[in-house]
């Protein structure tokens, strides 16, 4: 399922066609946009779904205020698990989106230092200690959960993969093979077969020898 995902979005994003230099700026650059606008559009639908279930309405400066992330009030607590779990989910674009366990903590990084400096062009220099834990906390849950995922994605592509294919394709030849020798067989045995002159026939080739006598 996961590697079916990763095919379709490889072709609609044309990674495959305009950016097969994995190192290329171009693509670096495409990666990390790409991560950020998942990043925030995650966070957006689970602040928007979450104020239409308490009953309060949304409010576009909850995705980059640090002044209301906070322990002191029910809206910061509810803000700042939102904000867990919506780097919980990013863990999942960074496997679709990277791929590899080497740049994960590094887009996972970078993805925070976005954020800062959203938050600090939104309303300065952010002095909580409460919006602070909270990247770190955010920042090391993408780094650790995406290493291990992206880790994994790749020995599952290059290691278990090649193993259970070639394996399935023996299989299935050996099963043509056994059908195509049973059918020779069968064939052969038919061919060495003679049908049986009827009683009729004898006779008739008797009777005429006694008339001729």
């Amino acid at each position: 399922m996961i590697s079916f995902m990763s095919k379709k979005y490889n072709a609609l994003s044309g990674f495959d066609q305009h950016f097969s230099n994995r190192s290329s700026p171009s693509r670096l650059i495409l990666q990390i946009v790409t991560l950020q606008f998942f990043y925030y559009i995650t966070a957006f639908v689970l602040f928007f779904i979450t104020a239409n279930l308490i009953g309060q309405p949304f409010d576009a400066k909850w995705m980059f205020s640090w002044r209301i992330i906070t322990i002191g009030t029910s809206l910061g607590i509810t803000l700042i698990m939102l904000w867990l779990f919506d780097s919980l989910i990013s863990v999942i674009f960074i496997m679709l989106v990277i791929g590899r366990s080497k740049l994960a903590w590094d887009f996972a990084v970078t993805v925070h230092v976005i954020n800062l400096m959203f938050a600090w062009l939104y309303e300065g220099f952010p002095k909580s200690i409460s919006w602070w834990c909270l990247q770190v906390t955010s920042a090391c849950i993408m780094v650790g959960l995406g290493t291990y995922s992206t880790r994994w994605k790749e020995l599952r592509d290059t290691f278990f993969e090649g193993l259970i294919d070639p394996e399935l394709g023996q299989a299935d030849n050996m099963v043509v093979s056994a059908n195509d020798d049973a059918d020779a067989d069968d064939n052969s045995h038919l061919k060495s077969k003679k049908p049986p002159s009827s009683g009729k026939q004898a006779e008739q080739e008797v009777i005429p020898m006694h008339s001729m006598k």
